[in-house]
């Protein structure tokens, strides 16, 4: 971004509420009480925004109207597309973070030139570009070295003209090296196991083992609960016979109306598909001939429950 802000002109009531409605341009913003670096709004006022950041005019107005010593807080991150790279003084911390990025420099590359400013207390603050949404850039303290802080997905800053603090330059705000990145970004969450056709029908047919027969009447719940799981661990060699077998037994009960078909044709396919059945030559479409089969061969002999 380019700053709209004039870097030389003084910390003040009005000025603030100014460079907050420039900064609001491209930032959300928040107001900090002074001396501090949280923010007088909160998320649970301002419908779930963090440090109640906006960047509307008339809200920003309210705010700085409301808090006319506030200082200008703006979240770092992908919410605003920037990163903060903080180096401590000796001075202002009692650690050289300066030394300790420069010694980071010489072991990874040079940092480019980008946007600077001095905080209250000396530490220098170099803005990067966010890598983007898919890449998360972690909050640290010291982990790139000593008095090296980083700002990042779920950090903030103070900015100027808030008291003590100024920019040092007008440059652009400058891309993130990959090192840099690298050693800035959160651990991604793995990337869940694809599962097979096989393996999703296994799981199904589990699932619904446990969970949906509850619903059933006792007697078609216990035959249909029996029939899919020996089908759904046949081994090769008998899958066929498993299936006619099942199948029968199973429509003896649909045609005494203790189980709907469509829901028993459903279960005999995902148990096909867990057993490995349903990858056989003829594959869905033998296995569904085997079934309307054992439906018209059961309608001769349903099952009545025992009383």
């Amino acid at each position: 971004m380019t700053m709209r802000i004039c870097i030389e002109q003084p910390e003040g009531c009005q000025q603030n509420l100014r460079a907050a409605l420039e900064y609001a341009a491209d930032w959300a913003v928040f107001p900090v009480p002074p001396g501090t670096k949280r923010s007088y709004k909160s998320a649970e006022y301002s419908n779930g925004r963090k440090w109640g950041m906006t960047r509307s005019a008339a809200e920003i107005t309210a705010d700085f109207t409301r808090w006319p010593n506030a200082g200008i807080g703006v979240p770092t991150g992908a919410i605003n597309g920037f990163v903060v790279i903080d180096a401590d003084t000796v001075e202002g911390h009692g650690v050289d973070g300066l030394a300790a990025l420069e010694r980071l420099q010489a072991e990874h590359g040079q940092l480019p030139d980008t946007l600077l400013a001095i905080s209250a207390s000396g530490s220098v603050h170099r803005l990067f570009k966010h890598p983007g949404p898919d890449i998360k850039i972690k909050c640290s303290s010291s982990e790139l070295g000593p008095g090296i802080d980083v700002r990042g997905d779920g950090g903030m800053i103070v900015v100027p003209p808030t008291a003590g603090r100024r920019w040092l330059n007008r440059n652009p705000i400058a891309d993130m090296p990959d090192w840099l990145i690298e050693l800035t970004k959160g651990k991604q969450p793995p990337k869940p196991k694809r599962l097979s056709i096989r393996e999703r029908a296994q799981a199904a047919v589990r699932r619904w083992q446990a969970d949906r027969l509850r619903a059933l009447p006792s007697y078609g719940a216990a035959a249909l609960q029996y029939e899919i799981g020996d089908l759904a661990k046949t081994a090769e060699g008998s899958r066929n016979h498993a299936l006619n077998r099942s199948a029968f037994n199973l429509f003896q009960l649909v045609h005494d109306g203790q189980l709907d078909r469509s829901d028993v044709e459903r279960h005999l396919i995902d148990a096909c598909a867990a057993n490995g059945l349903i990858e056989d030559r003829g594959g869905r479409r033998a296995i569904e001939a085997t079934i309307r089969s054992a439906f018209k061969g059961a309608a001769a002999k349903p099952r009545r429950r025992l009383t």
